[in-house]
């Protein structure tokens, strides 16, 4: 027995949210699916749609559940489920919609032998579905459409349900000609519960290394969750062809594709005393960062931490081995030695020598460093700074060492 829900829980989105991102992302997967001439629609002619270049098109249905069983598993699509007589009677009612021009029977019959109905669900098989195994024999010729619409019937007169009879009449109310070509264009996909693995299982067919899925993921992610709220914002349909899917988010590809490092999202999280840090304290001793420079300090922060993080990733991930990184370490100690070493020679009071150590580290910050065949940006050439001198291995003042 499941656990009653209290008022918020009740009231929570988290069901519905859940429920858009999976027909957004099933929307993503049908983008990475597509072929010269055809399109995507999200929300337009069904949840999603496909239009293929033969004037053919595939309707998508998405429904997504949380409930599960007292095992733990998800729930099974039951024969007298509403998700699945709720979908029947939309496509009933979209096929015979006289707002579109298909009142006669004979526009009815040519709007369903071009396209194909697909419900796609995270819930399970259930072996006492009957009307879904009809569906199946029905469509490879097993049984005849009568065997179909009879037991379609008798499910009328079983449930008592209001609502389910609503629905299941509905789709009864369609001419035989027309429900037996229905009937046999009806596709029901179970079980697809992880369609963010789905959506990565088709950038990985795009021929990119799987160690930059994730990076390729979140970068087309965010760009077409952006781009789809602009276009909403306009007031546009959200269509998008092949060929203009391939102009606006190719470099995403070709990006991944090339030999340059991943750059993983990334969401740091500050330590509690942001200035307690042994570089932030070298910044101090220069005045090149102020106590009070907060802003400044998380900046630095973020720098340091975020290319800590990369190259663990990337080895990680095989991007990189170890010794590049140390190689990259040597390197940038060698730079910072030509540059400190003999600097101070000259100084003969505290200021000079603060002036000094301002002038190498803005010099290093110019520099933009090189990891195996990889330049850094500045940003995280930046953070390769502020992480040796993190770790005691470089410092700025001519005493940092002392102090």
């Amino acid at each position: 027995m499941s656990k009653p829900k209290s008022f918020t829980e009740k009231t929570s989105a988290d069901d519905t949210s859940i429920g858009f991102d999976y027909q957004y992302y099933y929307f993503l997967y049908r983008l990475l699916n597509l072929k010269t001439g055809e399109s995507v629609g999200l929300e337009v002619k069904d949840d999603v749609h496909t239009e293929l270049q033969n004037d053919f098109q595939l309707l998508f249905q998405l429904k997504h559940t949380v409930q599960k069983t007292a095992s733990g598993t998800v729930i099974a699509l039951a024969e007298l489920d509403s998700d699945l007589w709720k979908t029947l009677h939309n496509w009933a009612k979209i096929i015979c919609d006289p707002i579109d021009g298909r009142l006669p029977s004979a526009a009815q019959l040519t709007f369903v032998k071009k396209t194909e109905f697909h419900l796609v669900t995270n819930k399970s098989e259930s072996k006492s579905n009957e009307f879904l195994k009809l569906i199946e024999q029905f469509r490879r010729g097993e049984i005849k459409f009568a065997v179909v619409k009879q037991h379609v019937q008798g499910l009328l007169t079983k449930s008592q349900d209001k609502t389910i009879q609503e629905y299941i009449s509905a789709v009864l109310a369609l001419t035989d000609d027309i429900l037996e070509e229905f009937s046999r264009r009806i596709f029901v996909e179970l079980g697809e519960d992880d369609v963010i693995e789905l959506v990565k299982r088709a950038i990985h067919e795009k021929v990119i290394d799987e160690s930059k899925l994730d990076s390729v993921f979140a970068r087309l992610d965010s760009n077409l969750r952006s781009d789809n709220f602009i276009a909403i914002k306009k007031g546009e349909r959200i269509v998008i062809k092949y060929e203009e899917f391939f102009t606006r988010y190719r470099h995403v590809f070709t990006d991944a594709r090339s030999n340059e490092l991943s750059l993983p999202v990334f969401k740091p999280v500050l330590p509690d005393d942001i200035f307690a840090q042994v570089f932030i304290k070298r910044l101090l001793e220069i005045s090149d960062l102020a106590l009070g420079d907060t802003e400044s300090a998380i900046d630095y922060t973020i720098q340091k931490m975020r290319i800590s993080r990369y190259f663990e990733q990337w080895v990680q991930s095989g991007e990189l081995v170890v010794d590049e990184v140390d190689a990259l370490h040597k390197e940038v100690i060698l730079r910072w030695t030509n540059e400190f070493r003999g600097a101070f020679k000259k100084c003969t009071t505290l200021q000079e020598v603060v002036d000094e150590a301002l002038v190498i580290l803005k010099e290093l910050r110019r520099h933009r460093f090189k990891v195996s065949v990889s330049e850094l940006s500045l940003d995280l050439s930046h953070g390769e700074l502020y992480h040796l001198s993190d770790e005691s291995k470089i410092g700025w003042h001519r005493d940092w060492e002392k102090m």
